[in-house]
Protein backbone atom coordinates (compact mmCIF):
# COMPACT_ATOMS: atom_id res chain seq x y z
CA UNK A 1 0.00 0.00 0.00
CA UNK A 2 2.86 2.34 0.49
CA UNK A 3 3.56 2.27 -3.19
CA UNK A 4 0.00 3.07 -4.00
CA UNK A 5 -0.01 6.08 -1.61
CA UNK A 6 3.30 7.24 -3.04
CA UNK A 7 1.85 7.14 -6.58
CA UNK A 8 -1.22 9.06 -5.48
CA UNK A 9 0.89 11.72 -3.74
CA UNK A 10 3.18 12.05 -6.80
CA UNK A 11 0.17 12.33 -9.11
CA UNK A 12 -1.34 14.98 -6.81
CA UNK A 13 1.89 16.98 -6.79
CA UNK A 14 2.08 16.73 -10.59
CA UNK A 15 -1.52 17.90 -10.95
CA UNK A 16 -0.86 20.76 -8.49
CA UNK A 17 2.23 21.85 -10.44
CA UNK A 18 0.31 21.68 -13.71
CA UNK A 19 -2.51 23.78 -12.25
CA UNK A 20 -0.02 26.28 -10.82
CA UNK A 21 1.68 26.55 -14.18
CA UNK A 22 -1.63 27.04 -15.96
CA UNK A 23 -2.92 29.57 -13.45
CA UNK A 24 0.14 31.68 -12.80
CA UNK A 25 2.58 31.40 -15.67
CA UNK A 26 0.12 31.21 -18.55
CA UNK A 27 -2.10 33.99 -17.21
CA UNK A 28 0.91 36.30 -16.91
CA UNK A 29 0.73 36.78 -13.16
CA UNK A 30 4.22 35.51 -12.57
CA UNK A 31 5.69 37.47 -15.47
CA UNK A 32 5.85 41.25 -15.31
CA UNK A 33 3.10 43.05 -17.14
CA UNK A 34 3.98 46.27 -18.98
CA UNK A 35 1.60 48.28 -16.82
CA UNK A 36 3.39 47.10 -13.69
CA UNK A 37 6.78 48.28 -14.97
CA UNK A 38 7.86 51.84 -14.22
CA UNK A 39 7.57 54.11 -17.24
CA UNK A 40 10.82 54.67 -19.06
CA UNK A 41 11.87 58.23 -18.44
CA UNK A 42 13.45 59.95 -21.39
CA UNK A 43 16.76 61.54 -20.55
CA UNK A 44 16.58 65.28 -20.23
CA UNK A 45 18.63 66.97 -22.93
CA UNK A 46 21.77 68.63 -21.76
CA UNK A 47 21.42 72.37 -22.24
CA UNK A 48 23.90 74.02 -24.53
CA UNK A 49 26.79 75.59 -22.66
CA UNK A 50 26.65 79.31 -22.00
CA UNK A 51 29.09 81.30 -24.07
CA UNK A 52 29.88 84.95 -24.43
CA UNK A 53 28.78 86.39 -27.76
CA UNK A 54 29.23 89.77 -29.38
CA UNK A 55 26.02 91.40 -30.58
CA UNK A 56 26.28 94.55 -32.66
CA UNK A 57 23.76 97.36 -32.24
CA UNK A 58 23.72 100.81 -33.87
CA UNK A 59 24.83 103.84 -31.90
CA UNK A 60 24.11 107.52 -32.43
CA UNK A 61 27.46 107.90 -34.19
CA UNK A 62 26.37 105.73 -37.15
CA UNK A 63 28.54 102.78 -36.11
CA UNK A 64 27.79 99.36 -34.69
CA UNK A 65 28.74 98.95 -31.04
CA UNK A 66 29.39 95.59 -29.38
CA UNK A 67 27.21 94.35 -26.55
CA UNK A 68 28.48 91.22 -24.79
CA UNK A 69 25.97 88.61 -23.60
CA UNK A 70 26.11 85.16 -22.09
CA UNK A 71 23.80 82.85 -24.05
CA UNK A 72 23.37 79.10 -24.47
CA UNK A 73 24.86 78.31 -27.85
CA UNK A 74 24.45 74.87 -29.41
CA UNK A 75 27.07 73.37 -31.72
CA UNK A 76 24.92 73.28 -34.88
CA UNK A 77 25.50 76.35 -37.05
CA UNK A 78 21.87 76.91 -38.00
CA UNK A 79 20.71 76.73 -34.38
CA UNK A 80 23.55 79.02 -33.26
CA UNK A 81 22.49 81.57 -35.87
CA UNK A 82 18.89 81.30 -34.74
CA UNK A 83 19.92 82.08 -31.14
CA UNK A 84 22.03 85.04 -32.27
CA UNK A 85 19.28 86.54 -34.43
CA UNK A 86 16.72 86.10 -31.65
CA UNK A 87 19.07 87.92 -29.27
CA UNK A 88 19.40 90.75 -31.81
CA UNK A 89 15.63 90.89 -32.23
CA UNK A 90 15.23 91.14 -28.45
CA UNK A 91 17.11 94.44 -28.71
CA UNK A 92 19.97 96.03 -26.81
CA UNK A 93 20.16 96.18 -23.03
CA UNK A 94 22.14 99.43 -23.13
CA UNK A 95 21.41 102.81 -24.70
CA UNK A 96 21.97 101.54 -28.24
CA UNK A 97 19.31 101.30 -30.95
CA UNK A 98 17.71 98.08 -32.19
CA UNK A 99 19.31 96.54 -35.28
CA UNK A 100 15.95 96.18 -37.01
CA UNK A 101 13.83 99.33 -36.76
CA UNK A 102 10.52 97.47 -37.05
CA UNK A 103 8.94 94.49 -35.31
CA UNK A 104 10.55 91.59 -37.20
CA UNK A 105 10.45 87.85 -36.75
CA UNK A 106 12.92 85.19 -37.76
CA UNK A 107 11.20 82.94 -40.28
CA UNK A 108 13.98 80.48 -41.14
CA UNK A 109 17.71 79.80 -41.00
CA UNK A 110 19.61 77.56 -43.37
CA UNK A 111 23.34 76.89 -43.70
CA UNK A 112 24.37 75.56 -47.11
CA UNK A 113 27.18 73.18 -47.99
CA UNK A 114 29.28 76.15 -49.04
CA UNK A 115 29.15 77.33 -45.39
CA UNK A 116 26.96 80.30 -46.29
CA UNK A 117 24.00 81.15 -44.09
CA UNK A 118 20.58 82.11 -45.41
CA UNK A 119 18.49 84.15 -42.98
CA UNK A 120 14.81 84.77 -43.68
CA UNK A 121 13.15 87.59 -41.73
CA UNK A 122 9.76 89.21 -41.98
CA UNK A 123 10.06 92.24 -44.19
CA UNK A 124 9.38 95.81 -43.16
CA UNK A 125 5.68 96.71 -43.13
CA UNK A 126 6.50 99.92 -45.00
CA UNK A 127 9.56 101.04 -46.95
CA UNK A 128 12.59 101.99 -44.88
CA UNK A 129 14.33 105.31 -45.34
CA UNK A 130 18.00 106.14 -45.53
CA UNK A 131 21.26 104.48 -46.30
CA UNK A 132 22.27 104.42 -42.61
CA UNK A 133 19.17 102.39 -41.69
CA UNK A 134 19.98 99.87 -44.41
CA UNK A 135 23.67 99.65 -43.46
CA UNK A 136 23.03 99.23 -39.72
CA UNK A 137 20.30 96.61 -40.24
CA UNK A 138 22.32 94.63 -42.77
CA UNK A 139 25.72 94.69 -41.11
CA UNK A 140 24.32 94.45 -37.59
CA UNK A 141 22.91 91.07 -38.62
CA UNK A 142 25.70 89.94 -40.96
CA UNK A 143 28.65 90.96 -38.75
CA UNK A 144 27.06 89.52 -35.58
CA UNK A 145 26.54 86.17 -37.27
CA UNK A 146 30.00 86.06 -38.84
CA UNK A 147 31.80 87.07 -35.63
CA UNK A 148 30.10 84.32 -33.60
CA UNK A 149 29.93 81.36 -36.02
CA UNK A 150 31.97 79.47 -38.60
CA UNK A 151 29.90 80.61 -41.59
CA UNK A 152 31.71 82.61 -44.26
CA UNK A 153 28.90 84.73 -45.71
CA UNK A 154 25.26 85.62 -45.03
CA UNK A 155 22.42 85.98 -47.53
CA UNK A 156 19.51 88.00 -46.17
CA UNK A 157 16.00 87.13 -47.31
CA UNK A 158 12.81 88.98 -46.46
CA UNK A 159 9.44 87.22 -46.43
CA UNK A 160 10.99 84.21 -48.15
CA UNK A 161 12.47 86.04 -51.11
CA UNK A 162 15.63 87.79 -52.11
CA UNK A 163 15.46 91.56 -52.39
CA UNK A 164 17.91 93.57 -54.46
CA UNK A 165 17.97 96.27 -51.77
CA UNK A 166 16.00 97.66 -48.81
CA UNK A 167 16.40 101.39 -49.35
CA UNK A 168 18.28 101.49 -52.65
CA UNK A 169 21.80 101.91 -51.26
CA UNK A 170 23.14 98.41 -50.59
CA UNK A 171 23.16 95.36 -52.90
CA UNK A 172 21.41 92.53 -51.01
CA UNK A 173 21.14 90.21 -54.01
CA UNK A 174 24.26 88.27 -53.00
CA UNK A 175 25.72 86.83 -49.78
CA UNK A 176 27.61 89.40 -47.72
CA UNK A 177 30.91 88.96 -45.87
CA UNK A 178 32.29 90.54 -42.70
CA UNK A 179 32.65 94.32 -42.97
CA UNK A 180 34.51 95.76 -39.97
CA UNK A 181 34.29 99.29 -41.38
CA UNK A 182 30.96 99.80 -39.57
CA UNK A 183 32.09 98.45 -36.18
CA UNK A 184 33.25 101.03 -33.66
CA UNK A 185 36.86 100.68 -32.57
CA UNK A 186 38.04 100.13 -28.99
Amino acid sequence: MNRRVLWIVCAGVAVALLLAWLLFFRSGRMTPVEEDLPATIAPTPTPAPKQQVVLLFPGRDGLLHPELRQVSLPKESDTRIQVLVEELLAGPTSGLAPVIPYSAELRAVFVGQNNQAYIDLTGPPEPLDGSMTELMLTYGLVNTILLNTEVTAVQLLFDGSQRPTLTGHLDLSRPLVLNKRFISGP
